[in-house]
This record gives C-alpha cells, sequence and structure tokens, in this order.
C-alpha cells in the first residue's frame, strides 16, 4: 500500500520534474550539446535511410505503373481439356465472362480476350510453369516488296535475362475490340511513335488487318507504315513433355515440328499462318519487366484469325483475359497496402464461376509480381544503405557517450550540492535521467523531421548536386513501428 501511494506521488510530481528538468537541460546546454548531437546524428541517419526505402518504393512501383500496360492475366483454372468443365473455347463466351468480371468487380476497369501466351494456371511466380508455358513465336513474315524479313528479326535474346527460360523469340498476341477502343488502347496508343502511324479503332484493325509493330522489329525489317505483309506464320504448342521423361515421339507430332527448349521441355508446335496484313503503326518499347506476359509483341485483332484458328488456340491453351484495375483506387502510398488490396482482388475473382457455363479463373497479379520483384531490387539497394549507414551510427553513438560522461563530469559540483540538501541516490539518477530524456527527445525529434523533410530531395537527386523531380508525388512517412524502433534506438541507448 505504502509503495502504491509513493507511485502515485511520484507520478503526480512528473509534470513538475519534467518542467524543473527542462529548465535544467536549458540552463547546462552546453554540457548536453555532445548528449543532443549524438542523438540528433543517429536519429537523422536511421529515419533517412528507412525513410528513403519507402519513397523509393514509392517511386519505382508508381513509375512501373506507367509501363506496365496489363494489371493482371485471368485465365482458366485448369489447362483446357476435352470433355472437362470449367473452360470455352467459344470467344464470345469469354467477352462474357469479361462483362461478368466488369460488372462484379468495381476494382476493374477494362477487360479482353487475349490469344498469346499458355496458360500458368497459378498464382505462384516461382511456379515451374513460368518456365514452360510458351508464346505464339513468329517463324516467318513475308512481304514480297521487303526481303528484310528475316529470321534474325524475330529474335529476342533480351527475354532470357528478363525472367525464367521460357522463350527468347518475338511473340505475336492477337487481341479484341477492348484492346482498341477501350482502357487498354487509352494505355498503349500513347506509345506509337509520331510520325510513324497510329494506334486503330477496332473497325478499323479488322477491315484494314492492321498490325503493330514494336520498333525494333520494324527497325530491323525496315518497314514502313502502310506495307502489306503478304503473310506471318507463327507456332502454336499442341503438346510438350520433359525431355528426361523421353520427350514426344513423331508419331504423337503428325504434321507439326518436335523442337526441344533450354527450358528442359520437348515441344510438338503446328504452323499458322496469318494472311494479308498493313503495317499500322510502330510503337515504343517497353522497358522488360515482369515476365508473365511476353513483352513488345506483334499485335493484331483476333478476328483476323479464322474461327478454326481461334478455337484450335483456345483448344491448346493459348488463351487469356487481360484485365485492368481502377489505378485510381490502387494504394500507391506503399507497396504493403496495395499488395493487400491485390490479395483481396485474387481471392475474390478464384471464388466465382462465370458464365451459365460455369467457367472458373485463376486470376495471375502482374502488378503483385511487380511488388514482388521492387522489394527484392529495394532489398538489395537497401542492404547497402544499412552497411553505410551502421558505422555513421557507431560513431555518433560514440559522440554520445563521450557526451554523457562530460555532462556527468560536469555535473559533479551541482550533485554534491543535492547530497548536502539531502538527495538520496535514486532522486539523483531520476533527475539526470529526465533531463537526458528532454535533451536525447528533442533531438530526436529534431533529427526526424528533418529526415523527413530532406529525403524528397534526396530521391530528386541524379548526381553530384544535381537534382531533378521525378513527377511522381512522394510521401515517405514511417509507419508507427519503424518510428518506435528509430525513438528506442537513439533515446533508449541515451538513457
Amino acid at each position: 500500500m505504502a509503495r502504491m501511494k509513493e507511485r502515485l506521488a511520484s507520478l503526480q510530481d512528473a509534470p513538475n520534474a519534467l518542467r524543473l528538468a527542462t529548465q535544467s537541460a536549458w540552463r547546462g546546454r552546453e554540457r548536453g550539446l555532445a548528449v543532443v548531437a549524438g542523438v540528433f546524428l543517429a536519429s537523422l541517419v536511421i529515419t533517412t535511410v528507412l525513410s528513403y526505402g519507402v519513397g523509393l518504393s514509392q517511386i519505382f512501383f508508381q513509375e512501373s505503373l506507367e509501363t506496365e500496360v496489363y494489371d493482371a492475366k485471368v485465365e482458366f483454372r485448369r489447362a483446357p481439356t476435352e470433355g472437362a468443365s470449367g473452360w470455352t473455347n467459344d470467344t464470345t463466351v469469354l467477352q462474357e465472362v469479361c462483362n461478368e468480371l466488369l460488372d462484379g468487380f468495381s476494382e476493374f476497369e477494362d477487360c479482353m480476350v487475349v490469344l498469346g501466351r499458355q496458360g500458368l494456371h497459378t498464382t505462384s511466380f516461382f511456379s515451374e510453369e513460368f518456365a514452360y508455358a510458351q508464346p505464339l513465336e513468329i517463324l516467318e513474315v513475308v512481304d514480297d516488296t521487303n526481303l528484310n524479313w528475316t529470321s534474325d528479326v524475330f529474335e529476342y535474346p533480351e527475354l532470357g535475362d528478363a525472367g525464367p527460360p521460357s522463350s527468347t523469340v518475338r511473340a505475336v498476341r492477337f487481341i479484341d475490340d477492348s484492346g482498341f477502343d477501350g482502357v487498354f488502347a487509352d494505355r498503349i496508343k500513347d506509345t506509337v511513335i509520331t510520325g510513324l502511324g497510329e494506334w486503330p479503332n477496332a473497325s478499323t484493325a479488322v477491315d484494314q488487318r492492321s498490325i503493330m509493330l514494336p520498333a525494333s522489329v520494324a527497325s530491323d525489317a525496315r518497314a514502313e507504315v502502310g506495307d502489306v505483309l503478304e503473310s506471318l506464320t507463327f507456332a502454336m504448342v499442341v503438346d510438350r513433355n520433359l525431355a528426361v521423361e523421353g520427350g514426344i515421339a513423331e508419331a504423337d507430332c503428325q504434321g507439326g515440328d518436335i523442337k526441344p527448349s533450354e527450358n528442359g521441355m520437348v515441344y510438338c508446335r503446328v504452323l499458322v499462318t496469318v494472311n494479308n496484313l498493313t503495317v499500322a503503326g510502330v510503337y515504343e518499347e517497353a522497358p522488360l519487366a515482369n515476365p508473365t506476359i511476353p513483352a513488345n509483341a506483334l499485335i493484331l485483332h483476333l478476328d483476323v484469325l479464322e474461327e478454326a484458328q481461334r478455337e484450335a488456340l483456345m483448344n491448346n491453351d493459348h488463351v487469356y483475359l487481360a484485365v485492368a484495375v481502377d489505378r485510381a483506387a490502387l494504394p500507391t502510398s506503399s507497396t504493403a497496402d496495395a499488395a493487400e488490396w491485390l490479395d483481396d482482388v485474387q481471392r475474390r475473382v478464384g471464388q466465382g464461376n462465370y458464365t451459365d457455363a460455369g467457367i472458373s479463373l485463376v486470376y495471375i497479379d502482374i502488378i503483385g509480381g511487380t511488388i514482388s520483384f521492387l522489394n527484392i531490387f529495394l532489398g538489395l539497394i537497401q542492404t547497402f544503405d544499412y552497411i553505410i549507414m551502421v558505422p555513421i551510427v557507431i560513431l555518433s553513438l560514440s559522440v554520445l557517450v563521450y557526451g554523457l560522461v562530460l555532462s556527468l563530469e560536469q555535473r559533479r559540483r551541482e550533485i554534491s550540492i543535492h547530497r548536502v540538501i539531502g538527495a538520496d541516490a535514486d532522486r539523483l539518477q531520476r533527475m539526470v535521467l529526465v533531463e537526458l530524456g528532454v535533451m536525447s527527445f528533442v533531438a530526436w525529434l529534431a533529427g526526424y523531421v528533418l529526415a523527413l523533410a530532406a529525403v524528397p530531395g534526396v530521391l530528386s537527386a541524379v548526381g553530384f548536386m544535381a537534382f531533378e523531380p521525378s513527377g511522381v508525388n512522394v510521401n515517405p512517412v514511417l509507419g508507427f513501428a519503424s518510428t518506435l524502433i528509430t525513438a528506442l534506438a537513439t533515446i533508449g541507448l541515451a538513457l
């Protein structure tokens, strides 16, 4: 009971003790300068490193969104199998699925049917399917007036460095009306190089059998807008098997071409040809990023294919839905919040069955995959930041310890006076700690605020004393846990 009364009395005296400690700290500011300097420097460095990582992730994330056209790849939950349910080879049914997704999910802005890379049927980026699923590789383009369309034009070795070893050949992609008139078109059309055509609308793309070329392909082939291509031939995978399991027998690939791949898989490919195409434009290639969808493909409307060709592609799993999310609703101030938002969308899409055909889907989050890449990349950057931070923090702590020793040395006379008037060791200790606490808190707060104010400028640095605004709204505020860690690591050590 007596102890509780003593503690209650201490709490009642706390405001007065804090006031006296603040006055004492101000009067003895010279002796506390080293303590303030040590805590300030430690707080400044630690907060700068932590908030720099937050700001850097925001910049990378928002800029990566600008280069990504497709936000998600939605596929059949299982690979198409004759007689099985949950899939279709009718593009009309798939467009109905798109309509249901747009009606049922406020997070989606657009959806389109795409004939291209085979399905992954998994949400795990580290699945072997990322290496095995094949795009529609271009083998030949014939233009009677241009002999520069050689096989070298379609070699794309950079793809081998951008992700799992799936393919290093340029791909072709067939998209529906939404890719020419909807949100996707708005995202893509700005990439068309000025003076080199334009992004056609859906009716023009079908009527003129338009083809859009990436810049490097157009350059290598010396192709121009308005060129008429007599034919384009690409390879469709109809069967596959691991080389260690014997590959594919000739009898199982009649009419096709058997070819092993660097990923350890043997493929049976059947050639498909589309005729009479017109070059409508040339677009600037995007940097290689998320490998879920083949980068910088040649793009056509899927109606340039015959119905039998479309069915064959869908029967062999060369079909998916591309989804555009409402990026205005996507949290971009934190990659963690964005990942949580996207995980919720992924879960809800996978829980439903769509249309009367009972289509079952798996939602492959491309933005989420990009976030994973960014976290790995930022982790490497911050590792070097921490390596630089450690010696600076140790130096600041050395200054802090020196300041503590100096402060105690200078307080000997004051401590002696307090002892004469009856102060015990506990009271003297509390007096010193409260004074140090006040100085340390002020120094920590100053370092914390200065670091948060300086980080946007640090992020805009492009060279030595050279700064250039990134155009991205950066808000490198630390979370409660990070702020608490910073405070404990500085104020706590001072006490």
